[in-house]
Formats: C-alpha cells, sequence, structure tokens
C-alpha cells in the first residue's frame, strides 16, 4: 500500500513564482525561482530556509539544470547557455559552450558524462570533468540516446534510428562514437507511415512503434520489442478519428513503458512482465516504479496501481504542483503559491 505524508513545510519567498527543483535525499532542493519582472534565479532550499541564488537570468529562457553527484559538478543555464558549478560549493568553475545556438536541455549520464541539447538541432555529449566534446550527433536521423552502462567495451552512448526505405521498416541501436550498427532490424512496412523508436536504458534493446497510413486513413499501431536476435510484437492500438492509436514511446523505467497518442487510456507496458496497466498523462519517475502525476496531484505506483494524493482534504487547490522526487524515492516536493511541502512516502 502506497501512502504519503506531509512531513514539514517551508513559507515561500516573498513575492517568489516557483519554476521547479531536483530534489536530494538529505531534503534539500536546487530550486528554480522568478524574484521579479525578467529576474530568474536558481537556489538551494532545504526545511530550514532558502539560500542565497547562485545563478541569475531572464525568465525562464534555456532552463537547463543537471546535477551530477559523482563529478560534484552541476551545470545551470537560464539565458541559453551552459555554466558549470561546483556542487559542494556552489562557485563558478566554466561556462559550456555547447552549441552554436541556445542550450535548452541538459541531463547528466554515467561516469561523469553530460548530455546537452540545443536549438542548432543536435544533442551532444561531454566529459564534464574535463569539459571536453566526446560525441555529437543531429537530432533528426538520431532521434534517441542511451547509455549502457558497461555492455560494450568502452561504455558508448547509443542512438536509435529509425527510417522507411523500399518496403521495409529499419530500425537500430548505433554507437554515437563510431555511427556503427550495433544491432539493427528490418520488418515489411508500406509507406506513408508514422514511426518512432526509443532506446531502453542501459541494455542492448529498443521498442519502436509504426502506423502505416495517412491523415485520411491511419491502420492500427504496432508496438515492437527489438532486440540483437529479432523483433517481438507487444501491443497493438486501433486507430481513431483524430490520428493513430500511438505515435510516441517513452521509458518512465526500464522495464516500464509509456505509450502516447490518442487512444485511451494511456498504456503503460512492463518489457519484463508483460504487464499492461492504465496510467496518467507521463510524468517523472522513479526506477522503482513510483510517478509523479502533475494532473493528479499525487504519486502512482506502476507497480500495484495504487495512487496516493498529495494534498491535505478532498481535493487539491489551486496552484498546488507536484515538483521532484529524491534518488531514493522517499520524498516528494510540493509547491502552493504560500509554501514548500515535504511528503514523506512509504510502500
Amino acid at each position: 500500500m502506497l501512502t504519503a505524508t506531509l512531513r514539514c513545510s517551508l513559507p515561500m519567498l516573498p513575492g517568489a513564482w516557483f519554476g521547479g527543483a531536483e530534489l536530494f535525499d538529505d531534503g534539500r532542493a536546487l530550486a528554480l525561482a522568478r524574484m521579479a519582472e525578467h529576474q530568474t534565479c536558481y537556489r538551494w532550499v532545504s526545511p530550514e530556509g532558502w539560500q542565497e541564488p547562485i545563478r541569475w537570468g531572464r525568465d525562464f529562457v534555456g532552463e537547463v539544470d543537471a546535477v551530477d553527484e559523482v563529478t560534484g559538478r552541476m551545470v545551470l543555464g537560464l539565458d541559453g547557455d551552459a555554466e558549470v558549478f561546483d556542487l559542494a560549493t556552489g562557485a563558478p568553475i566554466a561556462r559550456l559552450n555547447a552549441h552554436a545556438k541556445e542550450t535548452y536541455m541538459a541531463q547528466t549520464l554515467p561516469h561523469g558524462r553530460l548530455l546537452t541539447q540545443g536549438v542548432d538541432g543536435y544533442r551532444r555529449v561531454w566529459d564534464l570533468r574535463t569539459l571536453t566534446l566526446l560525441t555529437e550527433a543531429h537530432m533528426r536521423p538520431y532521434r534517441e540516446w542511451s547509455a549502457p552502462v558497461g555492455l560494450l567495451p568502452g561504455d558508448p552512448v547509443l542512438v536509435t534510428r529509425s527510417y522507411l526505405r523500399e518496403g521495409r521498416w529499419g530500425t537500430a541501436l548505433v554507437n554515437a562514437h563510431t555511427f556503427k550498427d550495433v544491432a539493427r532490424q528490418h520488418l515489411p512496412s508500406r509507406a506513408p507511415a508514422c514511426h518512432s523508436v526509443v532506446a531502453r536504458p542501459d541494455s542492448l534493446e529498443w521498442v519502436g512503434v509504426i502506423c502505416e497510413g495517412s491523415d485520411r486513413s491511419w491502420r492500427s499501431a504496432r508496438i515492437w520489442h527489438f532486440t540483437q536476435t529479432g523483433a517481438k510484437l507487444i501491443d497493438v492500438a486501433p486507430p481513431a478519428r483524430r490520428g493513430p492509436g500511438v505515435v510516441s514511446l517513452s521509458f518512465l523505467t526500464p522495464d516500464w513503458l509509456f505509450t502516447s497518442g490518442v487512444r485511451r487510456p494511456h498504456i503503460a507496458l512492463n518489457l519484463r512482465t508483460g504487464e499492461r496497466r492504465a496510467c496518467p498523462l507521463e510524468g517523472p519517475a522513479h526506477p522503482s516504479g513510483l510517478m509523479l502525476c502533475r494532473r493528479e496531484i499525487a504519486v502512482f505506483d506502476l507497480n500495484t496501481g495504487v495512487m496516493a494524493p498529495l494534498y491535505p482534504g478532498a481535493a487539491p487547490e489551486e496552484g498546488r504542483s507536484v515538483e521532484a522526487i529524491s534518488p531514493d524515492g522517499t520524498t516528494v516536493l510540493v509547491s502552493t503559491p504560500e509554501a514548500l511541502e515535504w511528503w514523506s512516502l512509504t510502500r
């Protein structure tokens, strides 16, 4: 049984508007807050109080937030750039000139690496210790990324590729350092078709969805699980008037796959057990299967289907928002117009 209990709260800074946070096991959060018109900052906050700002910028322009406890560094950006800071002291280290145009996404990868994404259409992988570029790929042919820890010599980052050619749907995992296929599969398919693939985290597997047809007439969307040895059909979503039943996929955990499209309700599939579960709209998920639900203001347990509300009373008040879950999966940070709240989770 999943339960959520309010542990403590802290008054919101006067005049501040909360824009999100990353929560740590010790209860600290790296918060993004608007302090005045066109003035936004990152700052540490804990149940004991707010600390001084680390990084200032204009509104939420090119918001970037990536923290790596392995290297003790964090990358923050608000104006389309990215700057590296010391995680312990908050001292600036260097400006990361990651992209020719604005950098709008950054996330950490295993072994002290950083993935950035820019308006220039490129994704790039950096060594956070040396701040050197390791590899890059354009998002047009290579949509999704994965870092399969220790599965291949040199632990390369893998990208996925999906294409239609000569009556076949081709999909592959590609080594982002050499751009050679690590694994590939082909299935018969006719154009036009809507198709996409996504890499399973930390594995040599990937999942794809394809739906033949066009705006006038769509067929059923078919979801396939690909491995180095073959392909297995794991789900079929019938079409609807508005479009394909499923058009995109994303991994909530290494096992739970979220399927997005016009099909209702949204369905999550467990690749390990084959289990299917009606699932709320996609939100940040913990590897243990706990998923934050921003619309419902709750935590959803993918493994049991139980949902625990993150508000007192019968319904959430206006302005309440679910922000982050701690790495150990025991604490959730919630914001209201008046306060920040730390909620304890028990399973």
